[in-house]
């Protein structure tokens, strides 16, 4: 497929390189307040590049970064920019992917590929040239904190007596499991930037540039096939052997998530054919994202469309044939 070259109208192209370096330098002015920001990276970069295509976007994502360089250099947030950059690969492989015309699978997972090993990259480079940070001195640093969380829980006199018993048996739990959960939590943080970055990037290229590179997310279904990887993590995580527990842990985990995203695109594929109103929506997405329960109905309804086929839509592909 031949990618059409735009030129930006409207705001120009050195407000777009404003708007891309902006991206890229705030999250170190104010760590980690705009730490999230660094998800917008990797989907700046896929709108630059599928919306004007590769030679104008990688001007306006180029320029960008020359900018950004010199902003975080005399505010000394080098380490932090060199973090943001991290995540503009990923942006480049999903637009690619997207001008091929491959579906949102094969882009999503050379996203999550692409995304992870440039943060493998980075936090191993932080290692070899920084003797004070390590994978440990992480998991203490975040213990301590859980720590310094349970001593304020203690002395909020206000506090009920069974409450603070629950939060501290909690605290403990989490303290625990951890250092066992750490590779799937880091995990997650990638597949959830390369998701949120296909979604937002689809729904906003269609909007703004008349033109979506991959179906809505409503209809967005995992291969069937991925429920093996389910059922063998889980077959493992049971096992009292290690590290075979630990890696069945850690593996079902990233899967889980892949699921709960399934499962969250079968309730706005049935929120959209019942016309619910906006307003009565992000509430709902908000619960069943957030709350524990809601979190496992969307897992349930994820791995249950495997089977069941909720939404028709291997029927509907049938039918096409």
């Amino acid at each position: 497929m031949v990618q059409v070259e735009r030129k930006p109208a409207g705001m120009g192209i050195f407000n777009y390189v404003l708007l891309f370096s902006s991206v890229i330098i705030l999250p170190g002015i104010e760590w980690p307040l705009f730490s999230w920001l660094n998800g917008f990276v990797p989907l700046a970069a896929f709108l630059f590049l599928y919306g004007f295509g590769w030679n104008t976007g990688s001007k306006i994502v180029v320029q960008g970064v020359v900018l950004a360089f010199a902003v975080c250099f005399f505010l000394r947030t080098l380490p932090l920019y060199v973090l943001a950059l991290t995540c503009i690969p990923a942006g480049y492989i999903i637009a690619r992917s997207a001008v091929r015309s491959e579906n949102q699978i094969s882009a999503g997972t050379k996203g999550i590929l692409a995304l992870g090993t440039c943060w493998l990259v980075f936090w191993g480079g932080l290692i070899v040239l920084d003797s004070s940070f390590s994978y440990s001195a992480l998991i203490h640093g975040v213990q301590d904190w859980m720590d310094v969380l349970m001593n304020a829980y203690r002395n909020n006199k206000s506090i009920p007596v069974d409450t603070l018993i629950a939060i501290e048996q909690m605290l403990n739990q989490t303290k625990t499991y951890f250092p066992v959960i750490l590779p799937a939590i880091l995990c997650n943080f990638v597949i959830m930037t390369i998701w949120f970055t296909m979604v937002c990037g689809n729904r906003l290229a269609l909007k703004y540039i008349g033109k979506a590179p991959w179906p809505e997310y409503k209809l967005w279904k995992l291969p069937d096939k991925l429920i093996w990887a389910a059922i063998v993590a889980g077959i493992f995580a049971l096992l009292p052997a290690e590290p075979l527990r630990t890696i069945g842990i850690n593996l079902l985990i990233p899967v889980s998530v892949l699921f709960v995203f399934q499962g969250l695109s079968i309730v706005v594929f049935f929120f959209n054919k019942w016309k619910m109103p906006i307003f009565f929506r992000v509430p709902l997405y908000v619960l069943a994202v957030i709350q524990s329960s809601g979190t496992i109905i969307l897992l349930i309804l994820g791995i249950a469309d495997i089977w069941l086929d909720i939404r028709r839509l291997n029927q509907q592909y049938e039918d096409l044939k």
